[in-house]
């Protein structure tokens, strides 16, 4: 984690505290490690599934020049795994729907950093000529299957989500969630902080939402140009 997203998070519970609220540090309730796979399992899958619809709304089969290399990628890996494999995705995903469970009848909320690092600059995700030129040869050799076996499915996935190590879990768990830009980096940029609920306490993210903003409001900061 970069130190402005964890200096974000302290002054964020610092903040909280001032307002009367119970704060207290612990460790994330669930393997991380487990719900990232999981997560890449159903990116995959849907993924492929979007390839498959592309394919009947065009009235023929897709061509790899029909989407971005690395979406035609992803399609190729989507393929790569059996209904087996999703299933065992499908349990941790249920894993971790019941470690946050029991972790909100402790607490209202979890907070973390919304991402791991501040802003990025525009294009700095695209990849890099030499995984470029890697994207093209198995995409137009069709080697999903290869490039799975090889392990580099997995370096690839530690990259993408290196930056974004916090969000994925509330995708798979479809609990509430908010980011609010409570901190600012030396360089005039939002880091947000992210607001995790329990299912459907949308009204706590709201109420909290609200006496942040009136305790330390954002709305009419810009960065700077």
């Amino acid at each position: 984690m970069h130190p402005e997203c964890a200096t974000a998070v302290r002054e964020a519970a610092a903040l909280l505290g001032s307002l009367g609220h119970e704060v207290e540090e612990v460790p994330l309730p669930f393997d991380g490690q487990a719900v990232a796979r999981a997560f890449l399992m159903l990116y995959f899958g849907e993924t492929g599934a979007s390839i498959a619809a592309l394919a009947q709304h065009l009235g023929r089969p897709a061509r790899p020049a029909d989407v971005e290399p690395t979406t035609w990628l992803l399609g190729l890996l989507g393929r790569t795994y059996s209904a087996a494999d999703f299933a065992a995705a499908r349990h941790s995903w249920n894993d971790c729907a019941r470690s946050l469970g029991h972790f909100h009848q402790m607490y209202d909320l979890l907070l973390t950093p919304t991402l791991a690092v501040p802003p990025v600059r525009i294009g700095e995700l695209q990849p890099k000529p030499t995984e470029q030129l890697l994207l093209k040869l198995v995409n137009t050799f069709g080697l999903g299957g290869l490039m799975r076996r090889s392990g580099l499915v997995e370096q690839l996935a530690e990259q993408s989500l290196e930056k974004t190590p916090y969000t994925q879990f509330v995708n798979l768990t479809g609990q509430p969630a908010m980011s609010v830009p409570l901190h600012w980096t030396a360089d005039g940029l939002p880091c947000g902080v992210q607001f995790v609920a329990p299912l459907g306490a949308e009204d706590v993210l709201f109420r909290v939402a609200g006496q942040l903003e009136q305790a330390q409001p954002w709305f009419g900061r810009r960065p700077m140009l």
